[in-house]
């Protein structure tokens, strides 16, 4: 049995109990949501970084593959930028984007263009190949993916990598 307070009644417009907590509630949530945004940007740029590897990635397959023995690649010409050669570079990209799961690497473009920054389908000894890698990244935390990444809670990353061709003085056999 509960006993009868000794105070008398008052309005709630002149009660001070719970105001702490109304404080807190005040100063949480904004502090929180700026969390939030905090990590989604750290995550978008960890996937820049990571996209920028794989770009270099692909330009280092890209300085060793197509001046390669075209006997493994479906006998396609020395420096072609075409075929298993292409297939090879993008793999690997991808395998570079495979690090970050907010990545969405199925769906990476990968170009292959000339030191001007044109694409190009051939290249030769101690030219310069540029690999350009763009891929969707999926911001996942809530909230913050919207006012980080946009409405539909998507961006796209954009990493370019350069490197000299490495061919051999010599025609293959």
């Amino acid at each position: 049995m509960s006993r009868p307070s000794p105070e008398p009644q008052r309005g709630l417009r002149k009660d001070k109990r719970g105001a702490v907590y109304v404080e807190f509630l005040g100063a949480f949530f904004p502090i929180f949501f700026g969390f939030w945004c905090l990590m989604q940007s750290v995550g978008i740029y960890s996937g820049k970084l990571v996209t920028m590897h794989s770009a270099y990635l692909g330009a280092r397959a890209a300085a060793v593959v197509l001046p390669d023995d075209p006997k493994g690649y479906s006998n396609a010409g020395v420096g072609a930028a075409t075929g298993k050669r292409k297939d090879a570079i993008q793999r690997a990209v991808q395998m570079g984007l495979g690090g970050n799961r907010s990545l969405l690497w199925p769906l990476a473009q990968v170009t292959i263009r000339g030191a001007d920054g044109k694409e190009k389908s051939s290249f030769k000894r101690d030219e310069i190949v540029t690999v350009r890698v763009q891929v969707p990244y999926r911001c996942r935390l809530p909230v913050a993916d919207k006012v980080i990444c946009g409405f539909a809670g998507l961006t796209t990353i954009n990493a370019e990598a350069k490197m000299v061709v490495h061919g051999a003085d010599y025609e293959y056999p």
